[in-house]
């Protein structure tokens, strides 16, 4: 049955046995130092992931899962490195059957061997603990995945584990004994498909055989054997007593796909009014509910259990709800399962029936307590406050969106967002309330490598160390797989192992701020021109903000051939920003605006403003927000390869400027010479052969690395008329043997550069008016000064 030869027999029982190939976990003594215990963890986790078991990592000597949606298991990236808090590793048993034996009587245990062995097949996985008789079998299912089912006494407990739970395999116990496996064979060993099957008839024997063992009359029904019978109520769907139920019964609520209950779980918790009465044995029973709900497949149970209990009139702390919590696995009160949930909301007037046949994800409660519509007096006189995070860029519970073209500093201006968030200080200009918060910063387009550069470059422009930004997590697309949409026969639906993922990094890490980064890189299959896939994602991300109170920033690209700063330049289906709560676009600096504020054109590329296309819960901004992209090099050079460091672009704060000269002294005389030498005056049209921007461009050549840009010489020209230094007025042009004619031409305002004084001019040259007047004479001139 798990030894060599099939047998189990009384030093197998006992306690550890010479010469046993368990995978060592420590030194000799048990006790081994955290490094060895890490590299031993990860040994582990990344075999029995190999062998096609689905593991989840398990707080350090505890029994409870990281995760809260821990139970199709986690993926390699979570699963290492190991940290100390989670050092180890348990085995989901959806698809085994687990037989756990919790009897402290050795004798009894060996009884119970004796009873059972003609029963179960040989080859089963044998888990032991030193100085303990207790230990626990592993099969697979013949069939299925089978639920729970337990047989309880006065003198121990037989559980056979199912779906919705998981086993420890490996690390210490909280008793501080190493777990071992019998003759090495354990899930980082023995593939699970070569594990021997067992059938549930087989199990149901199993369990009758058990009975005398834990002190049940051998002749008591079969659906009572869990505890002793106890008052509670009749289930409307198994017509049992679903507390003094004994052997699990499957229940509807486990047919149900975990995006659909985790909506009637939701919908049951809005319908318990908790707001006005919270008395404690409710709460109980409805924590262990929940947790029962989340043993079999629901994901966000511990969420939607803690977000229920903090609008409770009687809500203390969340310490206190985490002890209940924790309790879940040590409730000796019994059979507290996810009927008593369905109990208590049909008392609250929900429709059972309809909850488990009907419920769809979209569904979402429409206030928090059933009935209706809410008189106004029965509102509260003053509201509670918008939690905002960054200035009215983020706020608490709701999803936020910035949309730009590609490679236009989305991904820069995120960088600088998170670091402002996390340090607590304004980098962008915007306050951040409630001090330091914590951040989860996810790329799922670029890897942690470059994700890297990007968080030091900035954190060296901003002068921020490690300290500052204690409460910032990153992780780039090699780090994890995050696809959150799925497409099934041309149907679009959410892909659970990519939400699990993400729930459980947010469970691990708590963050007031959560940064996903491009939304395009998430969707899978999908495309985001379909609404259905759209709306399906945005409301899964709205309901993760609101259920764990943190601020959602979504990047996202804008479709080609939109106004940007509009709403409607998103790219895609029109629900992804009807479902943000607030949209924020980057614009890049035009060049025909460059001058206006101050700015060369030149520098054009690097400047950009973000504003606010809806803002749902503010009025627009009066001021505008400009940003700049300036470059900074690491110290990362490897020579003689590579014998400078990267330059990282990273996003600070511009203040712009309508008055500021953006050309230097040089440029604008260059400028104003070309203008006043030209054998010809130089016109405005750019019809004309006589074109001023060409000819100014090459005079800025010699400035510019003998670059001729006519983008550079139009904005010069721009800006000196703008500047009065220049303007257009009538000029006469003498023509040999024709006579003069009259045409438009720039004319010189103001001092003239002293080049232009002293040099003599050609015949046609452009006249300046008087120095210090505010224009040129209004009046026909000769070509000659």
């Amino acid at each position: 049955m798990g030894s060599a030869n099939g047998n189990v027999g009384a030093a197998q029982v006992s306690h550890r046995p010479n010469g046993s190939a368990a995978i060592p976990v420590g030194g000799a003594n048990g006790e081994c130092p955290a490094v060895e215990q890490k590299q031993s963890a990860e040994t582990f986790r990344r075999s029995a992931v190999a062998n096609g078991y689905s593991v989840v990592r398990v707080r350090s000597k505890g029994k409870r899962p990281i995760a809260d949606n821990w139970t199709q298991g986690e993926t390699l990236s979570q699963l290492v490195p190991v940290s100390a808090a989670a050092a180890n590793t348990g085995i989901c048993t959806a698809g085994l059957r687990v037989i756990d034996v919790d009897i402290d009587d050795p004798a009894r245990v060996q009884k119970f061997l004796m009873a059972v062995k003609p029963i179960l097949p040989t080859g089963g996985l044998i888990r032991r603990r030193p100085g303990s008789p207790r230990f626990a079998l592993v099969f697979r299912a013949a069939e299925g995945e089978p639920c729970k089912r337990v047989v309880g006494g006065r003198r121990g407990k037989i559980e056979v584990l199912g779906k919705g739970q998981q086993l420890v395999v490996h690390g210490v116990h909280e008793t501080g004994g190493e777990l071992f496996w019998l003759a090495g064979r354990s899930p980082a060993t023995v593939p699970v498909a070569t594990v021997p099957s067992i059938t549930e008839d087989q199990i149901a024997k199993v369990l009758s055989a058990s009975r005398a063992v834990v002190g049940l009359p051998v002749d008591s029904q079969f659906a009572n054997d869990r505890f002793p019978p106890r008052s509670f109520h009749t289930s409307e769907v198994t017509g049992q007593s679903d507390l003094a139920a004994g052997i699990s019964i499957h229940h509807p609520f486990d047919d149900l796909a975990p995006d659909r209950q985790r909506c009637a779980v939701a919908e049951c918790l809005t319908a318990i009014d908790n707001a006005t009465s919270d008395p404690r044995n409710q709460w109980l029973a409805v924590l262990f509910a929940v947790a029962d709900a989340g043993q079999r497949g629901c994901p966000d149970a511990r969420s939607l259990a803690l977000e229920w209990s903090r609008r409770g009139a009687g809500w203390t702390s969340e310490g206190e709800f985490d002890l209940v919590w924790d309790s879940y696995r040590a409730n000796k009160a019994g059979g507290t399962t996810v009927g008593t949930l369905f109990h208590l909301a049909r008392s609250a007037g929900v429709e059972i029936s309809r909850l488990l046949g009907s419920c769809q994800p979209e569904q979402k409660p429409a206030s928090t307590t059933h009935g209706g519509a809410l008189p106004v007096s029965t509102l509260p006189a003053i509201p509670p406050k918008r939690q905002w995070l960054h200035g009215t860029d983020l706020v608490r519970g709701a999803v936020s969106l910035i949309v730009a073209p590609g490679g236009k500093g989305k991904s820069s201006f995120l960088t600088s967002l998170a670091l402002a968030c996390a340090s607590g200080r304004p980098l962008l200009d915007s306050h951040v309330f409630g001090g330091r918060l914590r951040v989860l910063y996810i790329n799922a387009e670029d890897s942690t490598d470059e994700i890297a550069l990007r968080v030091r470059a900035a954190m060296a422009h901003h002068q921020l160390t490690d300290a500052d930004v204690g409460g910032l997590y990153v992780a780039g697309a090699d780090r994890l797989s995050l696809t959150l949409i799925r497409v099934e026969r041309g149907t679009p639906a959410l892909n659970l192992p990519g939400w699990q993922e993400l729930r459980a990094l947010v469970s691990l890490h708590k963050p007031d701020v959560l940064i996903l980064d491009p939304l395009v890189a998430v969707v899978g299959g999908a495309t985001l021109n379909d609404n259905a896939a759209a709306a399906l994602l945005m409301r899964e991300l709205v309901s993760l903000a609101a259920l764990n109170k943190l601020s959602v920033i979504i990047a996202h690209h804008t479709s080609k051939n939109r106004e940007l700063g509009n709403a409607d330049a998103a790219m895609g289906a029109a629900s992804i920003v009807n479902l943000a709560r607030i949209s924020l676009a980057i614009e890049p600096l035009r060049n025909d605006d460059a001058t206006k504020i101050g700015v060369a054109p030149w520098d054009v590329s690097s400047i950009f403003r973000v504003t606010g296309t809806k803002q749902n819960l503010s009025p627009a901004a009066a001021d505008e927000r400009w940003f700049r992209l300036v470059s900074v090099e690491m110290p990362n050079a490897q020579p003689p390869i590579y014998p400078h460091g990267d330059k990282v672009g990273v996003v600070e704060l511009f203040k712009p400027s309508l008055t500021a000269t953006p050309f230097p002294q040089a440029m604008i005389a260059a400028a104003l010479v070309a203008v006043g030498t030209a054998p010809t005056p130089l016109s405005p049209s750019p019809k004309s052969a006589e074109y001023a921007v060409p000819v100014i461009a090459r005079a800025l050549a010699p400035q510019r690395n003998g670059i001729a840009s006519d983008i550079e010489a139009k904005a010069i020209l721009d800006h000196l008329h703008r500047m009065g230094r220049i303007q257009i007025g009538p000029v006469q042009v003498s023509r040999t043997g024709r006579g003069g004619y009259t045409r438009q031409a720039y004319i010189i305002v103001g001092p003239v550069p002293p080049t232009v004084t002293g040099s003599t001019p050609p015949t046609s040259a452009v006249p300046t008016a008087h120095h210090g007047s505010q224009s040129a004479p209004n009046q026909k001139q000769s070509g000659k000064p």
